[in-house]
Order: structure tokens, then C-alpha cells, then sequence
């Protein structure tokens, strides 16, 4: 039953990511720029090169840009190439849950609850639209936590050192992955006897998959000074942060109907409460209890924490469905083991099936909202026109006509804008964004100035305000550079750098 259902969800899956992505491809944004000017230049020079600057990447870590690097070298577009990895992750994310869920719950009946609740995820369709490290994270995530839950049931070291590996690869994804790390580590650590056994499987997991990150942010330091690359300070309170995550939950299960939403988890909180007192088998052996629950409450709460606490102390994007979406498959899998381990010592059979049905009629109520935002927000991907590179008021933007209009592309002309993005991607020119006003020292204009002067035409295109609290703006460049301004509109002007 566990591959029957698990294929049959994941054909869905699968299905669904193509019906809510747009025809152009995933959704294509600055960092999915970034990515694939680090893979091109991979490919290219043999080193990772961060957009707008040529400074070597440091920002995130270089997993998901291998993989692009690769899609390159047999000539997949990102924009496709996302599309097919983010859909067969998603797929294979599904079937190795539904292979999880029915070896490890008591009740097996819980399983198609929980994947109705995987499947129509408001998160998992959102992050699988665009080309950003988001599924392989989450696919990475889950995979990990599979192995090492594996490994504790049958003891083979294989799963153990399988663990280890994809562990690595999740940190290697995305920095945040420790959080998982951290999480398997402490369930290992708790599960494992005796005590020296506790020790030695501990350390060696967490060595080895901490080794290919330690390799590569002593390459940061070694670059950059320091790990991950320098982080302003946090432009929002703690407050800010739970409110911006209160709104993302809003969006992902209540939509249209929050009625619905609170009717669902009324109705689930009921099925816990009307099982915690049930009658239970005498003499159950409390070796069965399993370390599921644990470790998916676990990587819950480590990743919260950390996000919440990152965004308030560092300044980063306003956390989003992006960002919070990784937690998801750990709070269903938390929820289902919760329920399986209140089931799983109740005398009567029948009390056990009338829960798992209440449970299913929970899923497919909660999942009212999901499907109505699949619908209203997901299938209107499909002939949309978005992300950076699609979207028509980009490709009609006064600023790139203009650059169009003044700018001949060449191998000796750079363009310095605070549009560089937008002008790299509709243009043969070759952008860099302006110098940092604050960060570290490869971002700042001494070191900038470097990798500048080999260019014998240097236009600035500057749009919007002349002022700038991130970047080196127009009265600065005015104080080291000749400019002469040779074009405007409403919208930007260019500058020749003398």
C-alpha cells in the first residue's frame, strides 16, 4: 500500500507543480540571476562569481548552484531546468513520506491524511514556481531526517553514513541547515546506548556532515574574513517577525475562509482531547515508542528559532512564504505522530479507525483553503507572466529603454547601475551594481575600483533618488569620477565615468 500510495500522490504532485508553473518556465528572480552567473562562471573560469560584483560567492552555499552548472554544461535553461527538478522533487518528496509514513505510524490509516495535507500544500506549490534553492532544501531535509530515523530502528551504519551525507548536502543548500543537523544530532544522541556508543555515533555524524561546510566557509574566511559573508544589522523587531510569520500561516491555510481553518483545527484539537483519556492495553512495552515525534518537533523548533532569530538580528528579506515554507512537512509529520502515538496503545481497534476517519475528515477539510489558493493563485501561473525576466512592465521599463537607446554593448564597456539586474537580463551589456556603502571589504569601492579599470567606456545608469543608503550613490561617484550626464528621463539618468 505504501508504494501504491506513494506513487499515486507523487504522479499528482507532480502533475500539479506543471499545472501551477508558468509555460516560460520557474519564475525567474534576482537570486536565481545570481545562482546562474555563479554556475556560467563556474563553468566558465572555474571559480564562483557573485552577480554585479565579480567577488567570489560567499552569500550561500554552493549546492544548488553545481546543480545549475550542470543543467548548463547539456544546455538546460534555468528557467526549464528548475521547472523539472522542482516538479520530480517535489514527486520523490511525496513518495518518500508516504514510504515513511506507512513503516513507521502503528495506525497506517493516518498516512493518506497526512500526504492529502503534503500534497496540497500551499508552501510546497509557491517554492516549486521558481527557481530558487527552496525544494532541494526541503526534499533534502526530509530525506535526512528519513535516513537517520532508519538507522535507529535497524542499527546498519550504512543509513547512518547515508544520513550524514545528504545532512551535508542540506547545509550545503542552504545555511540554515544546520538547524537539522543540530536536530538529528540531539535525537541520535538521546536514542543511542550505551553511553559511549551515544558519544562515538554523535561525534561521527556530526563530523562528517559538517566537514564540507567547515571546508567551505574556511574558504569564506579565507576570501572574505568572514563565514558567510557580512550581515547588516536586523531592520525588524521580534514583534515585526512574528507578525510577518502570523500573516504567512494566514495565507497558506486560511485564504478565502479562515471559518474553515478554524473549524478543522477545533475539530482536530477535539480528536486529541477525546483520545488522551481513552483505555489502553496493560503492559505495552514503552520500547515501541519511536523517535519520530521528536525529531520532527525538534527540527521544528530549531528552524523557527533560528529564522525568527536571524531575521530580527541580521538584515535579510521580510520573512515570507519562502522562508518559513521548509518548516512545513516536519509540522505535519508532528501532528500525525502526536496523533499515532496517542492511537497506538488503545485496546479497541475500532475506536482506533473512527479517530483515523475523524482525521481524514480533518484533512480534507483544512485542506479547503489550500486547494481554493492552488486554484485561485497556482493555476493562474500557467499563462502568467512574471519574475524578472517575463514580467512586461520589466521588459517595458523607461529605464531599460533608455540604456537600450544610449549604451552600445561591448567587451570594453561596463554598465554601473542600481538596475543592474533587470538591465543584465534584457541587455548584452555587461552591469556591475554600485560599491557598498557599508559591509565588508570585497563589496567597497577600493577594492571595486580594481576589477573596474580595465574598462575603457564605464556609464553609470542611476534611476530613482540620487541618494542611497546602500549603495555608493551619484553625489559620491561625482566626488572620484569625471561624469558627464548624457541621457535622461523621468525615470533614470546615465552618466559617463571619466
Amino acid at each position: 500500500m505504501r508504494y501504491v500510495a506513494g506513487a499515486a500522490f507523487a504522479v499528482a504532485a507532480f502533475i500539479l507543480v506543471f499545472f501551477c508553473i508558468p509555460q516560460t518556465g520557474a519564475i525567474y528572480t534576482h537570486d536565481t540571476q545570481s545562482y546562474e552567473y555563479a554556475a556560467l562562471s563556474l563553468l566558465e573560469s572555474g571559480t564562483l562569481k557573485y552577480f554585479g560584483y565579480d567577488t567570489p560567492i560567499i552569500q550561500w552555499p554552493p549546492f544548488y548552484i553545481l546543480i545549475l552548472a550542470i543543467m548548463k554544461a547539456f544546455g538546460v535553461t534555468v528557467a526549464k531546468g528548475a521547472a523539472w527538478l522542482n516538479a520530480g522533487l517535489f514527486a520523490y518528496l511525496i513518495y518518500t513520506s508516504s514510504v515513511y509514513l506507512f513503516e513507521n505510524l502503528k495506525v497506517k490509516a493516518l498516512s493518506i491524511p497526512a500526504l492529502i495535507l503534503l500534497t496540497l500544500s500551499v508552501p510546497f506549490i509557491y517554492v516549486s514556481g521558481y527557481g530558487w534553492t527552496e525544494m532541494l532544501f526541503i526534499f533534502l531535509s526530509v530525506l535526512s531526517m528519513v535516513l537517520m530515523l532508519l538507522y535507529m530502528k535497524r542499527k546498519k551504519v550504512s543509513w547512518l553514513v547515508s544520513s550524514a551525507i545528504v545532512s551535508s548536502l542540506c547545509w550545503l543548500t542552504r545555511y540554515i541547515g544546520i538547524t537539522i543537523i543540530a536536530s538529528l544530532a540531539i535525537v541520535l544522541f538521546i536514542s543511542e546506548k550505551p553511553f559511549m556508543e551515544k558519544l562515538k555515533k554523535t561525534f561521527a555524524y556530526g563530523v562528517f556532515s559538517c566537514f564540507p561546510m567547515g571546508l567551505w566557509v574556511l574558504r569564506n574566511f579565507l576570501l572574505s574574513g568572514t563565514l558567510t559573508g557580512g550581515r547588516q544589522p536586523g531592520e525588524y523587531t521580534i514583534d515585526d517577525n512574528i507578525e510577518l510569520s502570523l500573516s504567512v500561516f494566514n495565507e497558506w491555510f486560511s485564504f478565502e475562509i479562515p471559518e474553515i481553518m478554524y473549524v478543522s483545527l477545533a475539530f482536530l484539537l477535539l480528536l486529541i482531547l477525546i483520545t488522551i483519556p481513552l483505555k489502553r492495553n496493560k503492559g505495552q512495552k514503552s520500547s515501541e515508542n519511536t523517535p519520530d515525534l521528536l525529531a520532527n518537533f525538534l527540527i521544528v523548533i530549531f528552524y523557527s528559532a533560528v529564522l525568527l532569530l536571524t531575521a530580527t538580528k541580521t538584515a535579510m528579506d521580510p520573512i515570507n512564504s519562502r522562508l518559513w515554507s521548509p518548516v512545513y512537512p516536519f509540522l505535519v509529520f508532528s501532528v500525525t505522530f502526536l496523533l499515532d502515538m496517542l492511537l497506538r496503545n488503545i485496546k479497541a481497534e475500532s475506536t482506533k479507525g473512527f479517530i483515523a476517519a475523524g482525521f481524514m475528515a480533518f484533512a480534507l477539510t483544512f485542506a479547503v483553503n489550500p486547494v481554493m489558493w492552488i486554484q485561485s493563485e497556482g493555476f493562474s501561473r500557467k499563462h502568467a507572466l512574471l519574475g524578472s525576466k517575463e514580467a512586461l512592465e520589466i521588459k517595458n521599463s523607461p529605464v531599460l529603454a533608455l540604456t537600450l537607446e544610449t549604451v552600445k554593448p561591448s567587451e570594453n564597456t561596463l554598465v554601473i547601475s542600481n538596475e543592474a539586474s533587470i538591465l543584465t537580463m534584457h541587455t548584452g551589456l555587461k552591469c556591475y551594481y554600485p560599491p557598498k556603502k557599508k559591509g565588508i571589504s570585497i563589496y567597497e569601492f577600493g577594492r571595486y575600483s580594481e576589477r573596474i579599470k580595465g574598462y575603457k567606456n564605464i556609464y553609470l545608469v542611476w534611476s530613482g533618488p540620487l541618494d542611497s543608503e546602500s549603495f555608493m550613490d551619484v553625489p559620491q561617484f561625482n566626488q572620484v569620477f569625471n561624469m558627464e550626464r548624457i541621457a535622461q528621463n523621468n525615470y533614470c539618468s546615465i552618466y559617463r565615468l571619466k
